[in-house]
């Protein structure tokens, strides 16, 4: 019999974001999402905006919006709060997105506002971030949108399933790039262009075939590619408008996920506050937007969809919420969104099984 999980939500805080909400919130959540105990506070640097574990589960890191930092936090496993560890500057201005690589030894950071990708070293053992080892400035033209394009924004990065190549969207540049990673080095191999405006921001994997799907934010499609898992080489198929042909507003693609069935594409978009679901041709990989509806909430910058209990959890940045939806293994149906708990300015959720509790 499971217990639950602990959840962690890092939130935006500073004004200049118009935001309020306050460091890391801890909660244990029963299986269902139905209930959120809130179990700490932590203190942080300005806007932990977004969160990763680590690969043994024991630490969680938050890279800090606006800002030039990232900090580690131990997790009490049985209990669920957090303890910090250390803080260092992580080589660039505004890290939005963290990964670790595979010997969990190192960890790279894109960083929006100058254009580059970093790393930094992680003692493991400890949760003690080190030095800067890496740092690569993103080269390119500039994409055609006067505001949101004005020079290299990268958003993601995303291993593929293999574990071979290191992908990172930019926004700016309409361009997403290939990297190797290795004893926290990082080598640029390939980059593709993507359709001028589009502003590439988050790339998910298929875990079986070689389909790969990207969000694209300023238009607000999603960019079907074929992944050649040996060169790292991706080749687009396919581009599909994530919104319904009745909206006519305008709207920011922010997330974007598989299904654990792997037989859909769920995106979120802010602006207009819709969750999507794009079918895939398990043959081609071709994809068909099949469903759209509201989020529940405002600004829906991120989701995370939970395996084992069927749930989708949305956090809506504007309107200081967490909702969930339900699917089922054979069709993912987001109608319905529920509300979960109120918390200010969530923009990133993490989770991890509580332990069971002796009979």
């Amino acid at each position: 019999m499971t217990c639950g999980f602990f959840a962690y939500v890092g939130c935006y805080t500073t004004a200049e974001r118009q935001a309020h909400g306050r460091g890391i919130n801890v909660y244990h959540v029963n299986d269902a999402f139905t209930e959120w105990k809130h179990l700490q506070n932590m203190p942080t640097p300005d806007n932990p905006s977004f969160l990763s574990l680590d690969r043994s589960g024991n630490h969680l890191c938050a890279v800090h919006g606006d800002r030039n930092h990232i900090s580690s936090y131990a997790i009490d496993r049985q209990n669920g709060v957090l303890q910090h560890r250390s803080g260092v500057e992580c080589g660039g201005r505004n890290p939005v997105h963290l990964v670790f690589d595979t010997t969990n030894r190192f960890i790279a950071i894109p960083n929006y506002a100058d254009g580059t990708l970093t790393s930094v070293s992680f003692d493991a053992a400890n949760g003690i971030l080190g030095a800067v080892t890496s740092s690569t400035t993103l080269p390119g033209e500039r994409g055609p949108h006067r505001v949101e394009q004005q020079s290299s924004h990268p958003h993601g990065v995303t291993f593929d399933p293999a574990e071979r190549f290191l992908y990172v969207p930019d926004k700016g540049l309409d361009r997403i790039f290939v990297f190797r990673f290795q004893e926290g080095n990082l080598r640029i191999v390939d980059s593709i262009s993507t359709r001028e405006g589009a502003g590439p921001r988050h790339i998910v994997f298929h875990p079986t075939k070689p389909y790969a799907y990207v969000i694209n934010e300023l238009d607000c499609t999603v960019t079907y590619y074929r992944h050649d898992s040996e060169t790292g080489k991706l080749t687009p198929q396919q581009i599909v408008q994530a919104l319904p042909e009745n909206y006519t507003g305008n709207g920011r693609g922010a997330e974007i996920a598989l299904s654990p069935d792997a037989k859909s594409v769920l995106v979120s978009l802010r602006g207009a506050d819709l969750m999507s679901v794009l079918s895939i041709d398990d043959n081609t990989g071709m994809v068909l937007l099949t469903q759209s509806t509201g989020s529940g909430g405002k600004t829906p910058r991120f989701f995370t969809i939970t395996v084992p209990t069927s749930t989708v959890l949305i956090a809506h940045e504007a309107s200081d919420t967490i909702g969930r939806v339900a699917f089922t293994a054979h069709k993912l149906d987001i109608t319905g969104v529920q509300h979960c708990v109120e918390v200010a300015s969530p923009s990133s959720i993490v989770l991890t099984p509580a332990p069971d509790q002796p009979a």
